[in-house]
């Protein structure tokens, strides 16, 4: 099991690892386009956290991904289906040209 990044869409949060680096990162969909919440960031050393720090996020903001041309599947655990069940996940693909939304589909098992 490895990273993931985090993509809203009608109001959910999905997990997806069809973005560029899957690093717990943030994105949406709305209007139509793909969002990236780009921050800067900084290296916070910490002796009692696991790796000897942390990095901090700061100045966060939203910018279009105007270069994205791809396919992005993202999916969620239903929350109706009272657990975890193989058959109860909600799953989405959507397809970009220039971080343009041209179609988006639920996927059906």
């Amino acid at each position: 099991m490895g990273m993931f990044d985090y993509i809203t869409y009608e109001g959910h949060e999905y997990q997806t690892k069809d973005t560029p680096a899957q690093s717990i990162d943030n994105y949406k969909i709305e209007g139509l386009a793909l969002w990236y919440e780009n921050y800067d960031s900084e290296w916070i050393d910490d002796g009692e956290g696991f790796l000897g720090g942390y990095l901090k996020k700061f100045n966060l903001r939203w910018e279009m991904c105007s270069d994205f041309d791809g396919l992005i599947r993202f999916y969620r655990e239903d929350e109706e289906s009272g657990g975890y069940k193989a058959d109860k996940w909600i799953e989405y693909s959507a397809l970009f040209m220039d971080g343009k939304l041209l179609r988006v589909k639920e996927i059906k098992r």
